[in-house]
């Protein structure tokens, strides 16, 4: 039986890949670390490969498995540990037993497949690209502890507590980490349970494998998702071309108007939710691509099935890529009648009326805050400095009609976001089609255009901010598409008059990848960091001395169930807190944490944020250690940190504290349990 061995095989560069980037975060348990790294890479693999299969793509490649597995699982896991009280890990065993046994029985029933070795150096490209990435990410926890800093963007502490959410048994059952025992609001959560799994088998805090997993986990599906549709716009060339599309080239904040805000290889990193979205949506286009060439009614259902989840892996790149998919499955049924021209007309007036229709039903929900157009040109052309064209905008807002100045400031906003791909990829489209090289699905990079201007013109202000936020983080989408489709492009005019030679070019192109790899090693740092001031204190936030040491101690001495509460809170905006740190380093759910967070989201929830900051205000205020404590216990709260030079006043002597490192205090309403 060796189709078993196959998949394993296309899993090692995936596992290899992990377990290296655990190594460097600090793990040293290899007996736990190896086999982890190679289930959790074998169950994707296999995942994708069966679900490829069942949809009669059997020619997909390694990568393709990978990413559409990868997806799968996540969605898998986020089902069962939504539906059932199981923690990442128990749910990913329940999940890794199905998928052996739906191999198995297929092994049985199918002769032997033979390995793809183009398609697995394809995918281990793809993985040493993301080392190359994420190497420098995976450091931050042992930086941390070391010095006191994380060096990634700060909300890392935040997606390290979802992921503690979802795989720690301490967190199991109290619903939100972040607002104890009261359910969390509808985010896209489903790419944290790609390192839940993890936390079990690892015993590690979320911050740990947020950076040395969650993150290059989803720059290996974006990679690997690219690389297949690339395959699939431009053959086995095309493959490698929109990896280096992705991977290698540097983004327009390298160059011309040189917007940090837009950077395409920042926003990866700062929000790497939007890389499993990428992913997704390369898969789905490269089975919308198969749809289209041979018909293939699976793969249409597929390629629908998978751009409907980018929705639980990040909502922002949902709006934007939904709509274009649509538009795109329309437009290539229209070019098989000849109506293509009729049809494209009634999909721009057709996506415009229910752009501006879903506007104004959004605007009507406590999340958004009416328009977000100016406040986007506003925060990008002005907000974000140093840029190459400081001031422009504000001249052009001053000195000249509305209509001409919102003008200009869409077209400054598509140059900052494409950079060059904005003049080469209309370019390659001409070419193309002098060479007779353009496809219906070519479409989809104007589609995706149209449908950015019209969240530009529509979309609301989210309530977190107020900020454009469902603008400007769409934008990877955006850039990574039109970058692929140019390379592609200029394949596929390549390949008209020479094919013969173009068949030599895929181990040319390969070569030239692990020529600049070590390149991208030593830049990949510097093109990920903010280029814009007002960005670079997100990378570099300081915790409270002896908060990790703090965290360690709570995890080896809370029960589970435990939950955990901080003092000094107020209902002042922060992003990130105290609580909301130590949930990530801990496991622990937080009684309250980001009071202000809370308190402007739905009415129960800001109810119970309001009432819960309003006890704790109680607490800080006894003076009486047995009443301070008493009242704790009636609240559910085992666990009290204090953070300062002094302690609460009913202990300021801190002689009664279980824990003190740094500035730290623990107090523990009952006597210590360990686990």
């Amino acid at each position: 039986m060796v189709f078993v061995p196959v998949s394993l095989l296309a899993a090692l560069p995936a596992a290899a890949l992990l377990a290296y980037l655990q190594l460097r975060s600090g793990i040293e348990s290899y007996l736990v670390l190896v086999p982890a790294a190679l289930a959790l890479a074998y169950v994707a693999t296999a995942s994708g490969r069966l679900l490829l299969a069942a949809c009669g793509e059997r020619d997909g490649g390694v990568c393709a498995a990978w990413a559409c597995g990868l997806i799968a699982t996540c969605l898998a896991l986020y089902a069962l540990t939504s539906l059932f009280p199981l923690t990442g890990a128990t749910a990913f065993g329940i999940l890794a037993v199905a998928i052996a046994g739906f191999e198995l029985a297929r092994a049985r029933r199918r002769p032997q497949t033979p390995a793809d070795w183009r398609g697995l150096a394809g995918f281990a490209l793809c993985a040493a690209f993301t080392a190359a990435w994420c190497g420098g990410a995976a450091d931050a926890y042992e930086v941390l502890r070391a010095q006191g800093t994380l060096p990634v963007w700060g909300d890392h502490f935040i997606h390290g507590a979802r992921i503690s959410q979802f795989g720690d048994v301490r967190a199991l059952g109290r619903e939100s980490i972040l607002l104890a025992d009261f359910p969390s609001s509808f985010y896209h959560f489903a790419s944290y349970l790609s390192a839940a799994p993890l936390v079990g088998m690892l015993d590690q805090p979320g911050l740990r494998l947020a950076t040395s997993a969650w993150l290059p986990l989803g720059f290996l599906t974006m990679a690997a998702g690219a690389y297949a549709l690339g395959g699939r716009l431009a053959g086995a060339a095309g493959g490698v071309a929109a990896l280096a599309a992705v991977a290698i080239l540097p983004d327009a904040s390298n160059y011309g108007l040189r917007s940090g805000f837009l950077s395409f290889h920042w926003s990866l990193m700062a929000h790497p939710g939007a890389m499993y979205a990428l992913g997704a949506a390369f898969i789905s286009l490269a089975l919308l691509e198969r749809w289209r060439r041979d018909g293939s009614a699976p793969a249409l259902v597929a390629s629908g099935a998978i751009a409907v989840s980018i929705l639980f892996f990040r909502a922002h790149i949902f709006l934007l890529y939904l709509p274009a998919w649509i538009a795109t499955v329309i437009y290539c049924r229209a070019r098989e009648s000849g109506r293509q021209r009729r049809v494209g007309l009634w999909l721009v007036a057709g996506l415009g009326a229910a752009a501006a229709l879903a506007s104004l039903l959004a605007s009507t929900h406590w999340r958004f805050r009416g328009p977000a157009f100016t406040r986007f040109l506003e925060v990008l052309h002005s907000g974000h400095e140093p840029t190459a064209y400081t001031g422009l905008y504000a001249e052009l807002v001053s000195w000249y009609p509305w209509w001409f100045s919102l003008t200009g400031g869409i077209v400054l906003a598509f140059l900052a976001a494409l950079g060059a791909f904005a003049l080469l990829l209309p370019g390659a489209a001409l070419v193309a089609r002098r060479f007779g090289a353009l496809r219906p699905l070519d479409v989809f990079p104007a589609f995706l255009a149209y449908c950015w201007l019209l969240l530009m013109l529509v979309a609301p202000a989210t309530w977190a901010l107020e900020g454009p936020e469902l603008i400007d983080r769409p934008v990877v989408l955006l850039y990574a598409g039109a970058a692929i489709w140019t390379a592609c492009l200029l394949l596929r005019c390549l390949a008209a008059p020479a094919r013969a030679w173009t068949q030599r070019l895929w181990p040319a192109m390969v070569a030239a990848s692990l020529v600049l790899l070590p390149a991208a090693f030593a830049a990949a740092d510097g093109m990920a960091r903010p280029k814009f001031t007002s960005g670079e204190p997100h990378m570099a936030l300081r915790v409270e001395p002896g908060l990790v040491e703090a965290a360690s101690f709570l995890r080896a001495q809370a029960s589970v169930g435990d939950i955990f509460a901080a003092a000094g809170l107020k209902a002042e905006f922060a992003v990130i807190d105290l609580p909301s740190q130590l949930c990530s380093l801990s496991g622990l759910p937080a009684y309250l944490s980001r009071p202000r967070l809370e308190m402007i989201k739905d009415g129960p929830r800001r109810d119970v944020a309001a009432g819960r900051l309003a006890a704790l205000a109680e607490v800080d205020r006894q003076t009486d250690y047995a009443e301070a404590t008493a009242m704790l216990r009636r609240l559910g709260v085992q666990w009290y940190v204090v953070a300062g030079a002094e302690g609460p006043r009913w202990d300021p002597g801190q002689q009664r504290a279980a824990f003190r490192a740094g500035t730290i205090m623990l107090y523990a309403t009952s006597s210590p349990n360990r686990m």
